[in-house]
Order: structure tokens, then sequence, then C-alpha cells
């Protein structure tokens, strides 16, 4: 097992927080921990928050969070990465109080997203409560999972792979290039990746899984209804039998909503090799207007 152990969190510049709100909280059954006119800030389980949206004029992802063990797992990855050439920052004090991490290294990934390492966050004492009754899957598995479109492949296996220790969970031979899957704890993978250049390098999406599919439906019913646009129908994935839909986010970047993906051990896992990515539905394109 490698030393990074989960995605951790997600800070993200956005133009609509009043949009995100309904679209995180409302819809997806998110817990609000502030609303103001210039950040939402969100939580999902005992942490004291998972995704934080600041107002600005331009969206972006900020900081893709990786969370480690101990000061001296920071210090390591630190020096690898600086051995590799990249330009990393060490948090001041008050930089990780307002993250609400003990510590954090930041550095930008090959297409320039905000990458952090960090450990040490914040807990809540008081229970999660959701809008909806949503139960996030999280635990020791992190947030989620995120997919990006990537202008070449190598440099991010090099970064996630030989850097920071993620394992290969399998390849999906999808497009022109296949898709990485990667794992860091029995998630099934924490990242994926692959060069699409008729997309070009840009966040793709963030899953976030609930415990019942009751859960996912009632979304779906609504987002059928017109409570956001929808991105890709209901369906079951191959690679890590998440059953899923994807809808789009005020931000354009799209969110996976599934429930029962796999989960793998990590000491015996053997990747494998996918000829699709989706057992049935996640239809796209013209399919959803018809």
């Amino acid at each position: 097992m490698g030393v990074v152990r989960a995605f951790g969190y997600l800070v993200a510049t956005v133009k609509d927080i009043d949009g995100w709100k309904r679209f995180a909280s409302d819809l997806h059954g998110m817990q609000v921990v502030e609303h103001t006119p210039e950040r939402l800030l969100l939580r999902v389980d005992e942490r004291a928050w998972r995704i934080d949206l600041r107002l600005g004029d331009a969206e972006s992802i900020d900081a893709v969070g990786w969370e480690v063990t101990t000061p001296e797992d920071l210090e390591m990855l630190d020096k690898r990465l600086c051995d590799r050439g990249y330009i990393t920052h060490r948090a001041t004090s008050e930089e990780a109080k307002e993250r609400g991490v003990t510590d954090y290294v930041s550095f930008t990934d090959p297409d320039g997203h905000g990458v952090e390492l960090y450990y040490g966050q914040k807990l809540d004492a008081t229970p999660f409560v959701s809008p909806t009754g949503a139960r996030f899957v999280t635990k020791d598995m992190g947030l989620g999972h995120v997919m990006l479109s990537v202008s070449q492949s190598a440099p991010y296996r090099e970064l996630y792979m030989d850097i920071l220790d993620l394992g290969l969970s399998d390849y999906i031979d999808v497009g022109p290039d296949p898709g990485t899957f990667l794992h860091c704890n029995p998630r099934h993978h924490s990242i994926a990746f692959a060069s699409r250049p008729n997309i070009g390098a840009r966040f793709g999406h963030l899953m976030v899984q609930v415990e019942d599919i009751d859960t996912v439906g009632r979304a779906y019913d609504q987002i059928l209804e017109g409570a956001a646009p929808l991105g890709a129908t209901l369906g079951k994935h191959t690679n890590d039998e998440m059953i899923s839909y994807y809808v789009k986010t005020p931000s354009g970047w799209e969110m996976e909503f599934g429930y029962g993906g796999k989960t793998i051990d990590q000491e015996t896992w053997v990747p494998g090799r996918w000829e699709a990515a989706h057992y049935w539905g996640h239809k796209r394109g013209s399919l959803l207007s018809s």
C-alpha cells in the first residue's frame, strides 16, 4: 500500500455559488457548512468539509487534495516531486489553518490543475446531516474519484504512479488513448485519466457514491424533470461496477452520482484491460433528447 491514502477534498473557483448550493445540497444531499455570496463549504461525512467552492470570475480547479498519514510522508513526497522537477509550495501555518488541515504541500499537475498533499484534516464532532437523507460512502476510501481529460497520459502516469505511488486498477480501451484507472485504497479507483485530443486538457468529473440505490434514483427523477442538465443516463460501468448517472454541474464539468462501486484488496488485485466502459446505459449526446 502506498503513502497516499485517499482523495480527500476538492477546492474550486466557481461563478455561481447559489446554483451550486441547489445542485450539491438540495438535489444531491450534501450538507452546507458555510454559504455566503463568496463561498460554499460542503460536508458529506465526519470531516469538517470535503468540497470548498469560492466565487470568482473564471471557473478553475484550484486543488485536488490527496491525504497522507504523517509529516514524514509529506516530506518524502515533497522531495520526490522536487527531484522530478516539480515546483512545490509548503503551506504557511495560516494557509494550513484556513484549509482546515495540519499541513500541506501544493503544486500544479502537468496540465496546470492545482494538487495538494496534506495530513491531519479537521473533523467535526457534530453528526453529518444530509438534507435529502443521503449517506455517502467515504471513510477509508476518501471523497470519491476524479476523472481528467489530459494532454498526454505519460506525464500523469509518472506523477501518480511513479512519484505518488498509486496502484494500477485497470485500463479501458475506448478512444485514441486508453483510460488509466488508479487506486490508493479499497475504492476501485480514486483517479482516472485519458488523452482526448477532441476535448483537450480539462477536469472531466467528480464521482461521489451513496449507500442506497434509491438515493440515486430519487435524484435522477428530479434531473429528468429538469433540476439539472443530464450528462449521461443511468448506467453500469464495467471496471468498477458502479451504477450511476452523470449530471452537469453549474461549473460545466460533470458529477457522477453512483451506488454499488466495487472495492478491491490492494495486496491481491490483478489489473485488467476492458474493451468497453459500460455494461449498459450511460448514453450521451442526441440520445438524451430522443
